[in-house]
């Protein structure tokens, strides 16, 4: 066996927008070992898995200027990942948003209610842009129909409209989030499950009356501490019989970027808890397959939205600080670990990344002083994009002393015996190119991993990490590379041993 020894990046001083990240942490080792059997295959990993919400607000995340133009920069940036489905009207606005009334010349469009209080925009990427947007990127569309101040009969005619313009509409989502109460105090209130359950069934028929084909998905929601969900089993027993799938919300964390008591603690505490609560998104889907099956309903679970996030709360923190963790490698990583948490769940047949650029998110493409950079969440999207419809297989990791604890934020307890280590493997149906992702979910430790596996002989290798200075590190207009992948030719396929840095990705790639 052979060890590879990791040289770590020179620590910088960085300064951006005025604000001075957290202080490099001292690494410290731990060890853990990956065992892969590239002959047992577990599933085909959906090429749904890559999908991306395109909102209706913010001109669509900044896809369009401000003279109602597509930004062609960004599309040229986003044509570099292999986007599959493309969601609409995306978010809390999808359930205001009058389809009709986002037709025509933009200057004729009139406003609509964003859903936050008293905020109100023009729809200027309303059905046509997106037709073109999901054309230009060759991505099947999701639409979320307006269920919170729509009707069945607005929804049926939307879909009408997707089939005369020639671009039948498959994929429909019924609401967004709509089993919140009292959202944002905007007056709309929330349905309870069995007035939702017969709003499905309303708008399951109404849209594949107009388009037989459709296939229609209900919002289901399992929160992080649950072991069931009573909203769950009471719209799946009344509508169940009319959907074809169910959407769910469960990998939005830490959201809030604050301790129970309201305190700010440091980055450090923060991204420590946002890591740790991938061990809660991986719960939350055993629970909702558990439950679908117990329901006696067989189908698939799209996640219409996810991301490493944290919200903004004025009274708590300036939301400029807020954002700042946003793009950074940090909650890219929770992305990472998200997107093997999905494709090792067979339920699991599709996902919708938020968002696609702009400054509040942990967007794909960052708009600096005008300066569009591709932030760390786009590097992870990009490589993991690349294997829809490969295969997983089996890839059997034994943590060791390479584990780690989180603690308490508003709505999420703390994680314990997180391992620091995820992995996938996955191979391609004609067993002609092999890959083994790694996310080291530590902030502070190096981990050394003894990896075995067997690859046919001939086969050339690489190894690839996305790595920066410290896990707060984010792309800039002024540094746009601080958090970038770094590829090399890696010699080995057969048992060896890897020291996996703090806070990275590790790609290694073999082929024949």
């Amino acid at each position: 066996m052979q060890t590879l020894k990791f040289v770590s990046l020179m620590v910088i001083v960085l300064v951006a927008i005025g604000v001075v990240p957290a202080a490099p942490l001292a690494q410290s080792s731990s060890t853990s070992s990956v065992s892969v059997d590239f002959g047992d295959v577990q599933r085909l990993i959906p090429p749904f898995l890559f999908g991306q919400n395109l909102q209706t607000v913010e001109r669509g995340d900044q896809i369009l200027r401000s003279d109602g133009q597509f930004d062609q920069e960004l599309l040229e940036m986003l044509s570099e990942i292999r986007i599959s489905t493309l969601r609409f009207p995306g978010g809390t606005a999808a359930d205001y948003f009058h389809w009709w009334q986002a037709l025509g010349p933009h200057s004729g469009r009139p406003k609509q209610p964003s859903g936050n209080p008293n905020e109100f925009y023009v729809p200027i990427v309303g059905p046509e842009e997106f037709i073109k947007l999901s054309t230009a990127l060759r991505a099947v569309p999701f639409v979320t129909a307006n269920v919170g101040t729509g009707s069945s009969e607005e929804a049926a005619a939307f879909a009408k409209y997707f089939q005369l313009r020639g671009f039948p509409v498959t994929y429909w989502e019924v609401g967004n989030e709509i089993y919140f109460e009292g959202i944002l105090d905007t007056g709309f209130v929330g349905p309870p499950p069995d007035v939702y359950a017969r709003k499905v069934i309303e708008y399951a028929s109404a849209i594949k009356k107009e388009a037989p084909f459709a296939k229609v998905y209900a919002a289901a929601v399992i929160g992080p501490e649950q072991a069931d969900s009573f909203w769950n089993s009471v719209v799946l027993s009344l509508a169940g019989p009319y959907v074809d799938g169910v959407s769910l919300h469960n990998a939005y964390f830490p959201l809030w970027g604050y301790k129970p008591d309201r305190t700010v603690p440091s980055d450090h505490y923060l991204f420590t808890a946002m890591l740790g609560a991938t061990k809660a998104v991986e719960r939350t889907l055993t629970v909702m397959e558990e439950q679908l099956t117990r329901l006696g309903r067989l189908i698939p679970i799209f996640v219409t939205e996810y991301d490493g996030i944290f919200y903004a709360d004025a009274s708590v923190e300036d939301p400029v600080r807020t954002h700042q963790r946003n793009p950074t490698l940090g909650a890219a990583l929770f992305n990472a670990s998200v997107l093997q948490i999905f494709a090792r769940h067979e339920r699991v047949h599709g996902a919708h990344h938020m968002a696609l650029a702009g400054p509040h998110h942990g967007s794909l493409i960052g708009i600096d002083q005008g300066v569009r950079v591709r932030n760390p969440q786009f590097y992870v999207l990009r490589e993991y994009s690349r294997e829809a419809g490969h295969l997983l297989v089996n890839a059997t990791l034994t943590p060791g002393n390479a584990t780690f604890n989180s603690e308490a934020v508003k709505g999420l307890s703390g994680q314990t015996n997180v391992p620091m280590l995820d992995v996938m493997a996955t191979r391609d149906p004609g067993a002609s190119k092999y890959a083994l992702y790694v996310v080291n979910r530590s902030l502070t430790n190096t981990v050394t991993t003894s990896v075995a596996l067997q690859l046919p002989a001939g086969v050339t290798g690489s190894v690839s990490v996305l790595n920066g200075p410290d896990f707060a590190s984010r792309n800039t207009a002024d540094n746009p590379n601080r958090v970038a992948i770094t590829t090399s030719p890696f010699d080995q396929h057969a048992d060896f041993t890897y020291e996996f840095p703090a806070h990275s990705l590790t790609i290694f790639r073999w082929s024949r």
